[in-house]
């Protein structure tokens, strides 16, 4: 469920308006469809994940054979999700309906693309405090549900018991701070581990948590990028510092892996911060790891961590809305929810059933009552190209940490004004 980069994709949303959005909202009773007919929707998400489609073509089919009057074809998207999604809207043959990643939420929302659904809502009798709080609000523009989160996860401290037992380290717990992440680290890259860390040098989403750990944010109230701050400095030199400083921290790419968990798994780093995604994929490739899961340390400011999701959505454009809503709340359901095993449920009873059966998942879970949605405004994904180079800019030692966010400030808010 992580969000790709899709540059064309958000260009195209960054034009005026594909879609004219008032002609597409109909009356929510509008399917014209005969009696005797069933209605036939088509529903469309990713295809990264085998075990999340083999789940959703078994569901689908289960919808169907209890819905004599409906007909869903499930029809996975390969390749280029988003661009491929945004051509449909187009062309008016999107699907009726498909996930919406939280990154690419509010530019939907600022070309209504999506159909609200509040009225489902309040005929279906669903209730917001049904789900955790934070999903819920991560699909809601104004006083507007444009759609129903599937799953999460969120960032954890990962860390590699046997390490940290060599080393005689005890292992990560609600005390621990940036500061005592810091020490840890170099004291395993010396006693315990080939690095004390893995981290990502071309990204934002471990560097965000840990400025906001620091008292930055992104955007201030007016819509301002509020990077340019010594609170953001300090939080870039803390990340950067684990390597470049200490030289207790390594990057997928410097340690031949393509990613940190990757990087974790193979025993390169002691610690990493993961999301919940982690789990299986640890549980397949490397069984015979032994880790355990933390919260995020907290910082100077408190804890911070990023929310990440994924929802079900109606296209402004879909014939058949009512049908669309029974599938997403069928999709949604507390039975359905039970049955999911690739990230955290959306709903919170079942969320919290299925971390208590699988521990791991408990800081994962905790994090969701304070993480903030995985997104970077109405033209999110161009802000995350731009402050992964920043990342890459200070790694590599082109520039200072205060100057780098300085100019990506600065380019950030000509981004916003275009």
């Amino acid at each position: 469920m992580c969000a790709r980069s899709c540059r064309a994709w958000l260009a195209a949303l960054a034009a005026p308006a594909v879609i004219a959005g008032g002609a597409l909202f109909a009356g929510c009773g509008s399917e014209d469809v005969p009696s005797d007919a069933k209605t036939h929707i088509r529903f469309s998400g990713y295809t990264g994940n085998p075990a999340e489609t083999n789940l959703l073509a078994q569901l689908v089919s289960e919808f169907n054979a209890s819905n004599p009057d409906l007909a869903v074809t499930y029809e996975p998207v390969p390749g280029q999700y988003y661009p491929k999604i945004l051509t449909m809207l187009v062309a008016k043959t999107a699907p009726d309906v498909f996930y919406l990643d939280v990154l690419y939420a509010k530019p939907f929302f600022a070309k209504r693309l999506l159909r609200p659904l509040d009225e489902y809502l309040a005929r279906s009798g669903i209730r917001a405090e049904e789900f955790i709080p934070a999903l819920y609000r991560a699909f809601t523009d104004g006083d507007r549900v444009y759609g129903i989160p599937k799953d999460f996860n969120t960032l954890a401290l990962f860390y590699n018991r046997r390490m940290f037992d060599r080393a005689g380290i005890a292992y990560p717990d609600s005390s621990w701070t940036l500061g005592t992440l810091r020490r840890a680290s170099m004291r395993l890259a010396r006693d315990g581990a080939p690095h004390g860390f893995g981290l990502t040098r071309d990204d934002v989403d471990r560097y965000l948590p840990i400025a906001r750990m620091f008292g930055a944010t992104l955007f201030d109230g007016a819509g301002r990028c509020a990077l340019d701050a010594p609170t953001a400095r300090r939080a870039l030199e803390y990340y950067a510092g684990l390597e470049l400083v200490d030289r207790s921290a390594v990057s997928p790419s410097e340690a031949g892996t393509t990613t940190a968990y990757e990087l974790f798994g193979r025993g390169l780093a002691a610690m990493v911060f993961e999301g919940g995604w982690a789990i299986p994929y640890l549980a397949d490739a490397y069984p015979a790891t032994e880790y355990g899961v933390a919260e995020l340390p907290a910082g100077p400011a408190g804890r911070s961590n990023f929310l990440f999701t994924v929802a079900y959505v109606i296209p402004a454009t879909s014939r058949y809305p009512d049908a669309a809503w029974r599938l997403i709340a069928f999709l949604t359901s507390e039975a359905v929810q039970a049955r999911i095993t690739f990230a955290l449920p959306s709903r919170r009873e079942a969320a919290e059933r299925y971390a208590a059966k699988h521990p791991a998942y408990g800081p994962v879970l905790d994090a969701a009552s304070y993480a903030i949605p995985y997104e970077f405004g109405p033209k999110g994904d161009r802000v995350r190209e731009r402050l992964g180079t920043m990342m890459q800019e200070v790694f590599l030692g082109g520039t200072d940490a205060a100057t780098a966010l300085r100019d990506a400030a600065r380019d950030i808010d000509q981004i916003n004004r275009l």
